[in-house]
């Protein structure tokens, strides 16, 4: 399926249309795809910064999210399960990536590595985009989890393993450094 299909319209919760689809109704899961999707496709997008790795890792997800069904707590809310498969998704990528070999250039030599430019920013936006990616991983996390893509700080705890006030503090240190990135852009355009 396409992540970018219409999304789904209907009145059922995605935790109705979870417990539906493990009690064996499949068209559920199609309705649950529509209904999570456009969530889960704009989250895995800032992690990866690439429209193809984080396409991929959406079917990842789902393809997760289909074998754990039955693991499933019915009544827990769907999406921070949701978000904390895709999380796990991205890191294991990650990981693996990590640890695959250099591919050799044509002359048998491994090529050097390109300088990383941190780029200019233009606009604001694009320096909010340079200064969230300057913030350490944990803090750019828990903004992007809960300001971001719209968990609540509970739900964000969860999906990062860690309790209600580290997310909050990593909130708040977060945006302290963002506020010092950001006026330091304004200053100096």
């Amino acid at each position: 399926m396409d992540a970018t299909s219409r999304p789904d319209t209907s009145v059922n919760t995605a935790e109705e249309l979870m417990d539906r689809y493990v009690d064996g109704q499949a068209e559920a899961f199609d309705a649950l795809y529509r209904k999570l999707s456009p969530t889960l496709m704009g989250y895995l997008l800032r992690l990866t910064r690439n429209r193809a790795r984080a396409e991929d890792l959406l079917q990842i997800t789902f393809t997760k999210m289909h074998r754990a069904r039955a693991s499933y707590l019915r009544g827990a809310p769907v999406l921070p399960w949701a978000v904390a498969i895709a999380r796990r998704s991205f890191l294991d990528e990650r990981r693996a990536a990590a640890v695959r070999n250099e591919d050799l250039s044509a002359d048998g030599s491994l090529p050097e590595p390109r300088p990383e430019s941190p780029g200019v920013p233009t606009e604001m936006s694009d320096a909010l985009e340079i200064a969230l990616q300057k913030l350490p991983e944990s803090y750019r996390e828990a903004i992007e989890l809960t300001k971001i893509t719209g968990l609540s700080i509970q739900e964000a705890a969860t999906v990062l393993g860690t309790t209600e006030t580290a997310v909050k503090l990593r909130v708040h240190r977060g945006y302290n450094q963002l506020r010092k990135e950001l006026e330091s852009f304004q200053r100096s355009a």
